[in-house]
């Protein structure tokens, strides 16, 4: 048995290394290219679990995290794999290619992050769920205390209050130092799974009520909808699961499918200028209408319209383009104008139904219920914020769809492998408490 101080050694190197992801997440280490602490802490995360499989190898645990990791990130394969046909239909230059192919891999690496989920579920187990989201209420924790270390905490809550009566209308200065929109975008997912898979454990109540507070203390409008909206659709597929696992599993599929018809159809609204009548109605879109407009020019809403590439939208905009922003705000758009019209679709299936049949396996509807729910909540966020090129956000989502069920899938993997399963992977209790 492994011995009880180096294995708390271990758990604490780990979560020490988790912690600083999140709470370094602006900072960059300066080669030539800006590569952020985060990413290369969520490459830390990855490369110290590698070297202690090599070391004493759990090889059904390895091959579930690592293998989990690649099918959540296969959305990145697609934008490479559609951006690298399109470069070479256009014959681009070779700077193109690598300023498109670093926006991918350097700037907002999915898998990079997705590795690092699976890092901590190859540590942890499925506990490494709860153990991500203590990392996450350290470091927001800290930087909350640092902001009332400087302006004060009678300052600070009088500001909170207000910000939660008025729900964001009036926001302080002291407040607004605390609106770490990723954090609090992470948070919102945490939310979701704790308030779709309640527990009845005092230690459950504490950390939903740091993560509210935290949550709130950011307030990001749209990820209340979205939360509201998620979980709606969770308790309806949870209802009917108890019924009817297939029906349900069925209906997500379905679901799945509506959704990326929605997706489609809100790229087809924006290019027939549906914000610019919302403006005429009196509705702000808080100047998206210009932003819109000035990208208008860049792709055709038709199945002939091929796309640009990767990166291609937001060099322009950084580039050539004065509209007073770095990016349109629209994930979307953004990657409708950068792939074209079919390679957006394939983009939204790896993202959508893919995710939710390969977490959903063996007929987990449960887990399959909460991908989705989860999915929907970052389609939701991402509508209005460009929420998909959140690192941290997408490390939050893959080890939540990925960690559920993650013990059961690694005593299956072993058992298939090996006929049996070992004591080390039968300890396993899933997403149980501390």
């Amino acid at each position: 048995m492994e011995n009880k101080i180096l294995k708390k050694a271990k758990e604490f190197y780990f979560m020490a290394v988790a912690v600083m992801m999140y709470y370094f997440h602006n900072e960059y280490i300066d080669i030539g290219l800006h590569v952020t602490f985060r990413h290369a802490f969520a490459l830390v995360l990855f490369g110290s679990a590698t070297l202690l499989f090599l070391y004493k190898p759990n090889i059904a645990r390895g091959i579930t995290a690592f293998s989990d990791a690649l099918v959540y990130s296969l959305p990145l394969l697609v934008t490479t794999t559609v951006s690298l046909f399109i470069w070479f239909m256009e014959t681009v230059d070779t700077g193109v290619i690598s300023r498109g192919l670093s926006s991918s891999f350097i700037y907002s690496n999915m898998l990079s992050f997705a590795l690092g989920a699976g890092a901590l579920l190859y540590i942890f187990g499925s506990r490494g769920i709860w153990y991500n989201l203590i990392a996450i209420l350290i470091a927001n924790i800290l930087m909350i205390l640092t902001v009332i270390a400087n302006n004060g905490i009678v300052s600070f809550f009088s500001e909170f209050i207000t910000l939660i009566v008025t729900f964001a209308g009036v926001t302080g200065d002291v407040i607004v130092q605390a609106e770490i929109h990723e954090l609090a975008f992470c948070l919102g997912a945490y939310l979701i799974y704790m308030l779709y898979k309640p527990k009845k454990d005092l230690v459950y109540f504490i950390l939903l009520a740091l993560s509210t507070f935290c949550f709130l203390a950011a307030f990001k409008r749209i990820a209340i909808i979205a939360i509201v909206i998620s979980l709606l659709f969770g308790y309806i597929l949870k209802f009917i699961a108890h019924y009817s696992k297939k029906t349900a599993s069925r209906l997500i599929i379905i679901l799945s499918v509506i959704v990326i018809l929605l997706l489609i159809g809100y790229i087809a609204l924006i290019k027939l200028d549906a914000f610019e009548l919302l403006e005429k109605a009196g509705i702000n879109t808080s100047g998206r209408v210009e932003i819109y407009n000035a990208v208008d020019k860049f792709y055709e809403f038709s199945p002939d319209f091929l796309g640009n590439g990767i990166g291609f939208l937001t060099y322009q905009l950084n580039t050539f383009m004065n509209v007073g922003v770095a990016s349109v705000h629209n994930d979307f758009l953004q990657h409708f104008i950068d792939l074209g019209f079919f390679g957006y679709i394939i983009w939204l299936a790896s993202m959508t139904i893919t995710r939710v049949c390969y977490f959903g396996r063996r007929g987990n509807v449960d887990n399959a219920v909460i991908t989705f729910i989860l999915t929907l909540y970052l389609i939701i966020v991402s509508t209005t914020d460009n929420t998909m090129n959140y690192p941290l956000l997408t490390g939050v989502l893959a080890i939540l769809m990925m960690g559920g069920s993650f013990d059961d899938n690694v005593r299956h993997k072993e058992n298939k492998m090996f006929g049996y399963i070992s004591k080390e992977n039968r300890t396993g209790e899933g997403d149980s408490l501390l």
